[in-house]
C-alpha cells in the first residue's frame, strides 16, 4: 500500500498552540526563578542517545543544553520526545525549549520560533553499498524508509510522489529497514547515518550516501511564540559559544577530531536561520 504523507496543517498546529496553557510573558525570568530548564531531546546518535555504560542520555545536544543551563545559572532536566510530538510537547508547556535536531522550515516557523543555528547537516538518500541504485532519480518508484514526523518524510514524498514512503517510529528503525532490504533506501542526516553504520552488528551491509542531499538544513533551539527575551538570550548564547571556541570543542568531542566520526565542521554556530 502506498504511504501518503499528510503534513500537519498550520491551522491544526495553531489550535494546539491556542489550546495550550498561556505562555509566560517572560519565560526567561520564569526559568531563572524556577532554577531549572527542561530541554526536549530526540534520540539521534550522536546528538542524543542512551549510553549503555552509564544508562544516561548523552550527546552533542545534551552537552549543549547543559552548557545553556550553566550559562543561565540553573540546573538542566531533559525530556526525550519523539520527532512527531516535539512541537506539541513544547506548545503544551511540558518542556521549556526544544534541543532536538529541529530543522528550520517556514511552516514550522509559523507555529514556533527558532533560535539561530547550532548545527547544520544534509539529509541524504542512503542505500546499501552493493545496491544497483546509483542515482537519486532511480528512487522515483522505490520504497523509501523515513522517521515518522520528520522534515524529510514530507520532503521525500514531495520529491517522489510515486515512491512508497514508509514511516517508522524513529530514524534507527528506518535505517534498519534499509539494511534488512525492507526498503530500497532510507533518508537520514549524514552524521546520523555514519553513526548508525558504525554501531551496526558485524556483517551488516555497508552503506552509500547518494549525492546531492535531499535537503540541507540548519537546526536551532525551538521556543514558544511570544518570548522575545528568551529568544534573544539564546541567540546571544550561541554567538558567545562560537566566538569563545566552545562550539568547536563541542563539535570535536562528538563529531569531529576527538570522536570516531572525524567529520569536518562546515557551518558557523549562531548563523540566523530562514534567511
Amino acid at each position: 500500500m502506498k504511504f501518503s504523507t499528510i503534513a500537519a496543517t498550520g491551522a491544526m498546529m495553531a489550535a494546539l498552540f491556542l489550546g495550550a496553557s498561556a505562555a509566560s510573558a517572560d519565560q526567561l525570568a520564569d526559568i531563572k526563578a524556577a532554577g531549572k530548564i527542561v530541554c526536549g531531546l530526540t534520540i539521534v546518535q550522536p546528538f542524543a542517545f542512551n549510553d549503555q555504560a552509564t544508562r544516561k542520555v548523552v550527546g552533542y545536544e545534551v552537552d549543549l543544553c547543559q552548557m545553556l543551563a550553566a550559562d543561565l545559572g540553573v540546573t538542566m532536566e531533559s525530556s526525550v520526545v519523539a520527532a512527531d510530538v516535539r512541537v506539541p510537547e513544547l506548545l503544551q508547556g511540558r518542556i521549556d525549549v526544544l534541543d532536538a535536531l529541529m530543522s528550520y522550515t517556514a511552516e514550522r516557523a509559523q507555529v514556533i520560533d527558532f533560535s539561530n543555528q547550532y548545527v547544520s547537516d544534509g539529509f541524504y538518500f542512503i542505500v546499501q553499498k552493493d545496491s544497483p541504485i546509483t542515482d537519486v532519480e532511480q528512487l522515483a518508484d522505490k520504497r523509501i524508509s523515513v522517521a515518522k514526523g520528520s522534515l524529510y518524510q514530507t520532503a521525500a514524498s514531495r520529491r517522489f510522489p510515486n515512491a512508497n514512503v514508509i514511516s517508522f517510529d524513529d530514524g534507527p528503525l528506518a535505517f534498519l529497514a534499509m539494511q534488512q532490504g525492507k526498503s530500497d533506501a532510507t533518508v537520514q542526516r549524514g552524521a546520523a547515518a555514519v553513526g548508525l553504520q558504525l554501531r551496526s552488528p558485524a556483517g551488516s551491509p555497508e552503506i552509500r550516501l547518494l549525492e546531492p542531499p535531499l535537503v540541507r538544513q540548519g537546526s536551532g533551539f525551538g521556543v514558544r511564540k511570544g518570548e522575545p527575551e528568551f529568544l534573544a538570550y539564546l541567540n546571544d548564547f550561541l554567538g558567545r559559544l562560537e566566538s569563545s571556541g566552545e562550539a568547536q570543542k563541542l563539535w570535536d568531542k562528538w563529531l569531529g577530531k576527538d570522536s570516531e566520526y572525524k567529520l569536518e565542521r562546515k557551518f558557523v554556530v549562531g548563523t540566523p536561520l530562514g534567511g
